[in-house]
């Protein structure tokens, strides 16, 4: 977005230069043209100049006059001495860069005014000045120049917002909503827009209301279904019970035995599919946590049950000291990561769990030696009941939803997780969670 808005900017910054040049290039040519013709002004000299030589300065003061009524402006008139015979030049009426017309002859305003030399009789020599009204002071071109451009910033800095703002109001919605806030809507304001913005976002809106139906529809029917299959499940493990103590052969036990271990996992199954779905709608009480202790307790417990594999669990680096959270749901989250990681890892393997502070967000690794995700996988190995080829070859008896329990609980925590692979072998699960 930072880019297209450069590129906006710089369109309206080139357009704004443009006009101006334009405008300043008709101004300055208007400007050319009313000013007094040369002809003109040399004539009136000439009459002037003819009629202070016959009759006097009387004559000459209304003559001047009526020039100076005709042409809208001023004149002074200058003998070849540098005497006025009119009013003298006042003393604002200075431009450095102008050159001398003549050696005792005093300078003028040169971009506004006009010269005209007039020959009178015996060859005398005069210096007609016309200065046109109003008189205004000039500016000098660097400031002008500082004062267009700090003007067209300004003004395409303001325009080009204006033109991506309402893209960047959806742009902060959609990405809510892809992050799984499904009641992320575009403001009724924007919304309400007539042209093409507000289209695109009334659009929006009747998307994500849609996917949200189909959504809550979707865990409805899971969390429903999951639920009544308990009941049958719980009729078949009694009559299992009965028909393995009244009824089974010796020969039939091994049988039954399996279908029991197939009907735990079923219902194990069922177990986390209804986690899943209240995840999706259940509150979390959250309260503040000593991250050392609730963290320590896990690494404890995991550490317990995976001694008999040899496996160790080792926590490094600093601790943040609170977040505020849910224990329990997100106790569940680092305890499916942590596990899956023994369960990769293997009898003698590895595990690290290092934690530290950055920029007000507590990050929490697991690390373990074992043989790691394919690149192409890494996304998917949280979608629910996805698990790799590696998982089923590996016989693990996962069903492929602890990984999403877990991203869904950090996603309510406002937090994120994500997985790579370690240059070493192995892979690494990143926890993010704001500190309290």
């Amino acid at each position: 977005m930072k880019n297209t808005f450069l590129r906006v900017f710089l369109v309206v910054l080139l357009s704004n230069i443009v006009v101006v040049s334009i405008g300043l290039g008709m101004v300055q040519f208007i400007q050319k043209r009313n000013q007094v013709s040369a002809d003109l002004l040399g004539d009136v000299g000439v009459q002037l100049v003819a009629g202070y030589e016959k009759f006097g300065i009387t004559s000459l003061q209304e003559e001047t006059k009526k020039a100076e009524k005709r042409l809208s402006g001023t004149i002074y008139l200058y003998q070849e001495n540098g005497r006025p015979l009119l009013k003298p030049l006042p003393r604002n009426f200075r431009e450095q860069n102008t050159p001398s017309v003549a050696a005792g002859r005093p300078a003028a305003d040169f971009l506004h005014s006009q010269f005209i030399q007039v020959i009178g009789g015996n060859n005398v020599q005069y210096l007609l000045i016309f200065k046109p009204n109003p008189e205004i002071s000039p500016i000098a071109p660097e400031a002008v120049v500082g004062f267009s451009l700090l003007g067209l910033l300004v003004s395409s800095g303001v325009l080009a917002y204006w033109l991506l703002g309402p893209l960047l109001k959806l742009q902060r919605v959609a990405r809510s909503f892809g992050q799984g806030d499904m009641t992320a809507r575009v403001e009724n304001k924007l919304a309400r827009r007539s042209d093409a913005v507000g289209k695109l976002a009334r659009e929006f809106n009747e998307m994500a209301v849609r996917i949200e139906t189909l959504l809550s529809s979707k865990e409805r029917l899971m969390r429903d279904v999951s639920h009544e299959l308990r009941t049958p499940l719980a009729r078949i493990e009694v009559a299992l019970t009965i028909a393995e103590d009244k009824y089974a052969l010796e020969a039939q036990k091994g049988y039954l035995c399996r279908i029991r271990t197939e009907l735990h996992e079923l219902d194990e199954l069922i177990g986390q599919v209804l986690t899943l779905s209240r995840l999706e709608a259940a509150s979390l009480i959250k309260e503040e946590m000593n991250l050392r202790e609730w963290l320590d307790d896990i690494v404890a417990d995991v550490s317990f049950e995976s001694q008999l594999k040899g496996i160790s669990v080792t926590r490094l680096g600093r601790m943040p000291k609170t977040i505020l959270g849910d224990p329990l749901q997100l106790r569940h989250a680092i305890e499916n990561v942590l596990r899956n990681a023994c369960f990769y890892a293997g009898n003698g393997g590895v595990i690290e769990v290092e934690t530290h502070e950055k920029a007000g967000m507590a990050y929490i690794y697991v690390r373990d030696n074992g043989p790691g995700v394919s690149d192409d996988k890494l996304e998917k190995i949280f979608h629910a009941f996805y698990r790799s080829s590696e998982a089923r070859e590996a016989n693990s008896g996962g069903f492929g939803v602890g990984l999403t329990i877990s991203q869904r609980i950090i996603r309510a925590h406002k937090g994120h997780i994500t997985a790579k692979n370690r240059e070493e072998g192995g892979l690494e699960v990143c926890f993010q969670l704001p500190v309290a």
